[in-house]
């Protein structure tokens, strides 16, 4: 494992002698400035004195009320082989990426965006001409299977008891989320195992394994509250973890396939004067969880009632079954799945009701990720050709304009990740199949999105 970054020792010795524009303290020297009493403001209290805040994050302005989006792609994180997933703080400081090769690679995404690391005349091939920095890692570490160290029993010998091999293997990294501070990191392994990490204090140190699953751990998830967390697998099974005790809460049968996604249902359209990274936000809804196989079924579960039994939402007739991918409308109602066929059906929730097929250009190959826009309005679709910025509230009309633009930077593999940041102002995709089928190209590209009216 290598780290570049500072210890938290002097960071916080950093932070207590810096002032407020960001410039360094000096040694007091005139003794008048210790023996006079601060000024006070108005309410009484002393400036300076008090806890210290953050600013909120808030979506940037106009992106409710636009028209489309300006995305353009600026630093690509070059990677030796296919990208199987990807998570970021929700401030975007940091990025995470897990890879075929069995590495986690953490990157300073504003180091990236604002740095002066120039990609290679080699790295730039194939590049558009906007993408010319390269992505800044600050470190690395393997996702290793690590070793199930059982207890002996009262009188057995502990060197017959535990028959585990000493030494760790690498594994692919199969699906990945993390802490909305990054405290905590959790990885999924291909013996089924799960294992938390501390990817900011101490990184690349695995400090306990979740164990239950009998297949590579496809899809993670955490809880709104970020108390525990769902786990979807290869053996077709979905498992509800507790941070707290690391037991199993709940387990979610109805697939018939392998686990693609999960996700938590949005409460809203988010308001330009909700601060989204405060708890009481309440962006998610913690109560109706989707989950998605590679059969084409969609699962929807009421975690408030204890019947283990989904509403399933099933593939149109002459559907071919496939669904790596779905998501939800910002405000809620709609859910989005993307099909084998270049097509992605959008579905009411309330009713259970298709509603309708969206077809991407003849020969765009599988639709392998679908990503909503916090406007309730646009939708993110990556085929193998190239990935489309929709607009759903024109796909009815009669003009001749076509409802969809390119966003430049990705052609020829399949996505596996799309992120967006909650305030609308970046956008990071990850190209792999994530072992399943199709091309990858092995890149991980960094954009800058804006609203335009």
């Amino acid at each position: 494992m290598d780290s570049e970054h500072e210890s938290e020792d002097e960071f916080n010795n950093n932070e207590e002698n810096r002032t407020e524009d960001g410039s360094e303290r000096g040694d007091v020297e005139d003794d008048s400035a210790v023996t006079h009493p601060p000024e006070t403001q108005p309410d009484g209290s002393i400036p300076g004195t008090g806890p210290r805040t953050r600013a909120p994050l808030t979506l940037q302005p106009n992106v409710l009320d636009c028209k489309t989006f300006d995305i353009m792609p600026c630093v690509l994180a070059v990677h030796p082989c296919n990208i199987y997933c990807m998570a970021a703080t929700q401030c975007m400081r940091w990025v995470f990426t897990g890879s075929e090769d069995g590495y986690i690679r953490k990157y300073d995404f504003f180091a990236s965006m604002n740095g002066k690391t120039m990609l290679t005349q080699g790295q730039r091939h194939g590049q558009v001409d906007s993408v010319t920095k390269a992505g800044i890692m600050t470190s690395y570490w393997e996702n290793e299977e690590q070793p199930n160290k059982t207890n002996p029993a009262p009188g057995e010998d502990a060197a017959t008891t535990n028959t585990e091999p000493k030494e760790s293997k690498m594994s692919a990294v199969y699906s990945l989320d993390c802490h909305s501070e990054a405290i905590f990191a959790l990885s999924g392994l291909e013996s089924g195992s799960i294992n938390l990490w501390t990817p900011r204090h101490e990184e690349g140190t695995c400090h306990h394994v979740f164990r239950q699953h009998s297949g590579p751990v496809s899809a993670i998830k955490l809880t709104p509250d970020q108390q525990g967390f769902i786990s979807g697998s290869w053996d077709h099974s979905v498992l509800q973890w507790d941070l707290n005790n690391g037991a199993i809460v709940r387990t979610y049968n109805g697939h018939g396939s392998q686990i693609s996604s999960v996700s938590f249902q949005p409460n809203g359209v988010p308001t330009t004067t909700m601060d989204l990274s405060s708890p009481t936000a309440n962006y998610s809804n913690d109560a109706i969880l989707m989950s998605t196989s590679v059969d084409g079924t969609i699962c929807l579960w009421d975690r408030r009632d204890p019947t283990p039994i989904p509403r399933k939402l099933m593939p149109q007739e002459k559907v071919p079954p496939w669904c790596l991918s779905a998501c939800w409308s910002a405000d809620g109602d709609r859910i989005y799945c993307g099909r084998r066929n270049g097509t992605v059906d959008e579905w009411n929730f309330a009713e259970g009701r298709f509603i309708r097929s969206i077809k991407m250009p003849v020969d765009s190959g599988p639709v392998s990720f679908v990503k909503s826009m916090p406007n309730n309005k646009h939708l993110i679709c990556a085929s193998q050709d190239n990935i489309r910025l929709w607009n759903t509230t024109e796909l009815d009309s009669k003009s001749s304009l076509r409802p969809f633009q390119i966003i430049a930077g990705h052609h020829g593999g399949l996505i596996s990740n799309i992120h967006i940041d909650p305030t609308c102002k970046y956008m990071i995709t990850t190209s792999g199949n994530r072992e399943w089928e199709g091309p990858s190209t092995n890149g991980c590209l960094f954009y800058d999105i804006q609203p335009l009216l």
